[in-house]
């Protein structure tokens, strides 16, 4: 069985005018196989018309990674320049490869602005290896029906597959470096027995409630990098309430990495390039399309 070998509280950062936790990276992890961000905005109530209608002043570019977002309440809207655009609603993710350059706006959609309601959603960003970071830029809305969900042995906990395979049962979203990030609901005072590939590098993420881990006790907000010994993990959950868990990580990218803000190359000559191209023009311009302004 895989042991928890470190665990780590979130640190506070704001984004718009949201406080969001980063779980990853933080002082003793900057990656997880490919992954180099988890951003978790917890449970957010949202007033009718708190927020204001979309300017496009939060929109933004990135370089060389791919960008996945999983809304668990509420719902998200998106507008790129390659003309993506989509929006996802509870149990959904969105999946955008930045390739060789892109724009995007992430809103509020128009129904949770003016009605109000609860938002909750999680943003990871996955590095890409040299040779995809030359690709066009690529945006894939995916429901949360069209996203597999696993029944776990224990009858009390199932795995939804948000990106990767698990147990023969694959998201429909392209991969690059084995990356997966899967989400575990436990039933109250439940258990499950997860398998985890070989290999690869694993961690996870308690957004919400306290867990114990292959024996570990975890508290909420934390994350937790997982050995490389073992090939499965058990997760008990101690309270009257379901539990959800999230699991990621990968296999490890050789390239050397140059990071600058929301563009991640290889080194700091095509950082330097990156932006000269960016202040250009040549990453485009978004035309918001009315369902999602």
């Amino acid at each position: 069985m895989k042991q928890i070998t470190s665990q780590h509280d979130v640190q506070p950062d704001q984004v718009g005018p949201f406080t969001i936790a980063r779980a990853v990276p933080n002082a003793a992890v900057q990656f997880v196989g490919p992954i180099m961000l988890l951003d978790h905005l917890p449970p957010r109530d949202i007033a009718p018309g708190e927020i204001p209608n979309p300017d496009g002043s939060f929109a933004h570019p990135h370089l060389g990674i791919v960008t996945f977002t999983y809304v668990l309440e509420g719902a998200l809207a998106h507008a790129d320049s390659t003309g993506g655009h989509g929006i996802i609603d509870a149990g959904g993710v969105q999946w955008m490869k930045a390739g060789n350059g892109i724009v995007h706006d992430e809103m509020i959609p128009a129904d949770l602005r003016q009605n109000g309601g609860t938002l909750h959603s999680f943003q990871f960003w996955i590095n890409l290896p040299a040779k995809n970071k030359a690709e066009p830029a690529e945006y894939l809305p995916i429901p949360a029906e069209d996203l597999p969900v696993v029944a776990l042995p224990s009858g009390r906990a199932h795995l939804k597959v948000l990106l990767g395979t698990y147990d023969g049962y694959t998201a429909p979203i392209s991969t690059f470096a084995e990356e997966f990030i899967w989400h575990v609901r436990i039933e109250s005072t439940g258990s499950a027995k997860v398998d985890l590939p070989k290999g690869l590098h694993v961690a996870g993420f308690l957004p919400v409630q306290d867990a114990v881990v292959s024996g570990t006790q975890i508290s909420a907000q934390r994350s937790f990098v997982l050995s490389e010994e073992g090939t499965e993990i058990e997760i008990l959950n101690p309270s009257a309430d379901p539990l959800d868990v999230l699991l990621f990580g990968g296999k490890p990218i050789a390239d050397p990495v140059a990071i600058r803000g929301p563009f991640v190359m290889n080194t700091e000559a095509e950082l330097t390039e990156a932006f000269r191209e960016y202040r250009a023009g040549n990453y485009g311009q978004i035309t918001y399309p009315p369902e999602v302004a």
